[in-house]
């Protein structure tokens, strides 16, 4: 007997910017598992594009697309400041919900999103997407290997200088380097770690861009594990010769990515004789060190790991045939936590 085929999810998009219209619309019209059947925009040729090349209805108002589209899914790509109240009210309609990152502008308002979404029965959806990414899967699968032993540190450093004047750079719509860019490899990071986080460590500094947020991000995180996490994040780095985007520190090894190459460095703790103290105060011949030799290995590899499937894979996935999310939205929770840590102890950035 033939398998029944799932009918499209019916989705409508909350806003056609950089985010709405390139990655998710651009993600999801030509999918047939999924038919985007409305959109919301304050923008009139925005909503003209979308009708003509979609077949959508468009609306300016969330009420009034909440009562009249048939969408069962509500990706909600509207600037920061919005994300919380307008996912909350599409989940009290009854509706699925994909929230672009950052999830909320606060960590009280992530709590009311995840309470929404238990009370109503439905499901939220946090766009992580680079956790389906091929750089992290490949670190992944580096730490299960057990190559460069346990972990033991972590570092992310993205240097760049601009000078941006777009609504990012603006305290009134949760702008700054924090939300807009921290939150892709901060929960990468946490994902990698796997261990609640013990003491926040942050510095944000607002150098380069205009506005009145952050475009400089220094951040040292202790897990309860012990592994310790590296982050600095700049758009106000006029570097030229960048350390590695990702370092990894492990008990019998290391691993650095840089520019899409990873190279190894690692021995084999099971072919490696065991280090024993000597206690003696006086050191043989006044010198210190061992006649200790590791036989070490080293990869060059492309840091380039499986990939199983997109976000919009998971999300119809587990609407459509019950499967697991990868992403629960309490992991994204505890790094709106991290995020809250960081603006306490820099007063004057938004989110105080």
């Amino acid at each position: 007997m033939a398998k029944r085929k799932s009918k499209p999810v019916k989705v409508a998009v909350l806003a056609l910017g950089r985010s709405g219209w390139n990655i998710h619309v651009a993600g999801l019209r030509n999918d047939k598992r999924y038919k985007i059947v409305s959109v919301l925009d304050l923008d009139h040729n925005r909503r003209k594009q979308a009708e003509e090349e979609l077949g959508c209805d468009s609306y300016t108002d969330l009420k009034t697309l909440l009562n009249e589209s048939p969408a069962e899914l509500i990706t909600v790509a509207s600037p920061s400041v919005l994300h919380a109240s307008q996912s909350i009210q599409a989940m009290k309609a009854g509706r699925h919900v994909v929230v672009e990152k950052p999830m909320a502008a606060s960590l009280g308002e992530a709590d009311r999103m995840i309470q929404t979404a238990q009370k109503e029965g439905v499901r939220m959806f946090v766009h992580q997407n680079y956790r389906f990414k091929g750089g992290y899967t490949f670190i992944l699968e580096v730490l299960k290997s057990g190559k460069i032993g346990k972990l033991t540190h972590i570092a992310y450093v993205n240097h760049s200088y601009s000078r941006r004047n777009d609504w990012q750079c603006l305290r009134k719509f949760s702008g700054g380097q924090l939300n807009n860019k921290v939150t892709h490899p901060l929960d990468q990071l946490l994902a990698l770690v796997n261990s609640p986080i013990r003491d926040v460590l942050c510095d944000l500094k607002h150098v380069s861009d205009a506005g009145n947020v952050e475009d400089h991000v220094k951040m040292l995180l202790r897990t309860e594990s012990g592994v310790t996490i590296d982050v600095e994040d700049s758009s106000s780095a006029a570097t030229t010769r960048h350390a590695p985007q990702w370092t990894l520190l492990g008990t019998c090894g290391a691993m650095t990515i840089q520019d899409g190459q990873a190279h190894l460095k690692y021995y084999d703790p099971k072919k490696t004789p065991k280090l024993k103290v000597n206690p003696k105060p006086i050191a043989d011949g006044r010198q210190y060190g061992n006649q200790d030799v590791l036989k070490w290995k080293e990869e060059e590899l492309s840091a380039e790991g499986a990939v199983a499937g997109t976000f919009y894979d998971a999300v119809f996935k587990t609407l459509k045939k019950r499967k697991k999310f990868p992403i629960d939205p309490r992991q994204v929770w505890e790094m709106m936590r991290v995020l809250q840590e960081c603006r306490k102890q820099n007063p004057g950035f938004p989110g105080k």
